[in-house]
């Protein structure tokens, strides 16, 4: 599968990074860079993805993950 025609997949990243209040232009500069942070959602919205969850599932899910990291 390549990534960068799964339409499917960009609309899934857009829509969870709207709903974190990421700017994806900005997220994806810091995930090419390495950034810890991005790497780490990025990673998490990949495997979301992947398992089969929708953007709203996956929004939920990354929330609360960030809510236990942050406590």
């Amino acid at each position: 599968m390549d990534k960068h025609k799964d339409e499917r997949y960009y609309q899934f990243l857009q829509d969870v990074l709207k709903a974190l209040h990421l700017d994806a232009t900005t997220f994806f500069d810091d995930l090419a860079q390495d950034a810890p942070y991005e790497v780490q959602i990025y990673v998490w919205m990949d495997k979301l993805y992947k398992q089969g969850k929708s953007a709203d599932e996956a929004i939920e899910l990354i929330h609360r993950v960030r809510r236990f990291y942050i406590l």
